[in-house]
């Protein structure tokens, strides 16, 4: 008799540790990669120590940490922070810690031993980013995290699936960004609570980097995690990444974590991407959710954040550059002077992902077009997302960015608004020096 399964079931199946009995509904899980940075690795220092616990052999294997946060600290109290951390992953022979390379949530999509099918567990929400390569991926506290690092393994349950299907083709100028958004209009903040969001690509040919940020924003509905259903497009991009050297899918079988043809899901949420305009989440809620061109008033910004786990990737460089371009174009068409720049009275920070996002995007002579544009472009890091440095907004101003919260005092002050869209949405509105609809630019064609 055929069972027909989810793919989150699937891969919680094949992770469970046959030698552990179930608890409560909870089994426990084996994870094939666990992340952890610096400032929740640090919390659990003193604790894990206290105890005599030493980091597993198993685990140790499966260890991806990285200094992300604090990178570098910004005032002494937080070098602390990056130090304690740092001293427990030497004392504990931590090879795979990557130090001021980039966020760890891209890292580890960028790292070659993280094949799909895998179940992950990570120190940071957003965690379920890696759930673009069709793996299994969730941010835990740093119990969890600690009592992995110790056993090898941690208990979970299963949670039910909500199936996304995404069809048709995004107009121009939209990206994972505003598809995430479309998604958490329809979920609402918390709406899919201890569910996982399962992705089907019905011909939408969704690009891996827009993946990644459509997952990455599975947190923000409440969800468990966010998994795209493999396809040609996961498999060309993991024998990409890894040099040929590995097929698609490792020595795994797609056919092994398909969902079941009959099986039927509680909920279905279609979402045609032909459909989908420009929009931004208003502060400070992120739920509330606007197309940019139904604005009511004229939002004047202080600053224009591109960065963050939730974008900053190569693909964003490039459509910021080609927005760059026909900015350009416009102004040349229109008489006025060609070369575009931001509006003097709005800052421009841009951070790439990683160190290899940040190279890529030198060699393609994206980072000096942005430089010209009047950008500031920071090392790879978590920067302005959550308010820690290189960024931080003061008393009142209002920030426009692709990162990926905006409740009240995430980057700075109580006072300070925090609005979020896509990138090309904000390198556009740092042109104009206030939100503003990048549809406009093909109204000028």
């Amino acid at each position: 008799m055929k069972t027909y399964k989810t793919i989150s079931d699937k891969i919680y199946e094949s992770s469970r540790t046959a030698a552990v009995d179930e608890i409560g509904g909870y089994a426990a899980l084996t994870p094939e990669l666990i992340l952890g940075h610096d400032p929740l690795i640090a919390i659990m220092v003193d604790d894990f120590e206290k105890n005599g616990f030493k980091i597993g052999a198993a685990a140790k294997r499966k260890c991806l940490f990285t200094a992300d946060h604090f990178a570098p600290p910004a005032s002494s109290a937080r070098a602390g922070i990056l130090k304690k951390f740092l001293d427990f992953s030497f004392r504990n022979k931590v090879k795979n810690l990557r130090i001021f390379e980039g966020i760890c949530h891209q890292l580890m999509v960028e790292n070659t031993d993280l094949m799909p099918f895998s179940y992950v567990i990570g120190s940071d929400s957003h965690t379920c980013t890696a759930g673009a390569l069709s793996c299994l991926a969730s941010g835990y506290g740093s119990m969890d995290i600690m009592h992995a690092l110790v056993k090898g393994y941690i208990y979970e349950r299963k949670f039910p699936a909500v199936r996304v299907r995404f069809s048709g083709k995004a107009p121009d100028y939209i990206d994972g960004r505003d598809i995430a958004l479309t998604l958490i209009s329809k979920t609402g903040e918390g709406g899919a609570n201890n569910m996982v969001l399962e992705y089907f690509d019905g011909g939408a040919a969704i690009v891996m980097d827009d993946r990644f940020s459509i997952s990455c924003a599975a947190v923000e509905t409440g969800a468990s995690a966010g998994i795209f259903a493999a396809d040609n497009i996961l498999s060309d991009y993991v024998r990409e990444r890894n040099g040929g050297r590995a097929g698609g899918f490792g020595a795994k079988n797609i056919s092994d974590f398909t969902a079941g043809i009959s099986f039927e899901y509680g909920r279905t949420i279609d979402i045609d991407l032909g459909r989908i305009k420009p929009l931004v989440a208003i502060p400070h809620d992120f739920s509330n959710i606007l197309k940019i061109r139904n604005l009511k008033k004229d939002t004047a910004l202080d600053q224009v954040f591109i960065g963050s786990c939730a974008s900053g990737r190569l693909l964003d460089f490039r459509r910021m550059c080609d927005i760059i371009d026909k900015i350009s174009a416009a102004n040349k068409k229109r008489g006025a002077k060609a070369c575009a720049r931001r509006n003097k009275k709005t800052r421009l920070i841009i951070t790439p992902a990683s160190q290899n996002i940040f190279i890529a995007a030198m060699k393609a002579g994206y980072i000096e077009k942005l430089i010209n544009f009047g950008a500031v472009i920071t090392n790879p890091s978590c920067g302005p997302c959550g308010g820690i440095d290189k960024g931080i907004l003061a008393e009142g101003e209002t920030c426009l960015t692709t990162a990926t919260r905006n409740f009240r005092g995430r980057m700075g002050p109580l006072s300070s608004s925090v609005y979020i869209a896509s990138a090309p949405s904000a390198i556009y509105s740092a042109y104009a020096g206030s939100i503003a609809d990048v549809e406009e630019l093909r109204d000028e064609r």
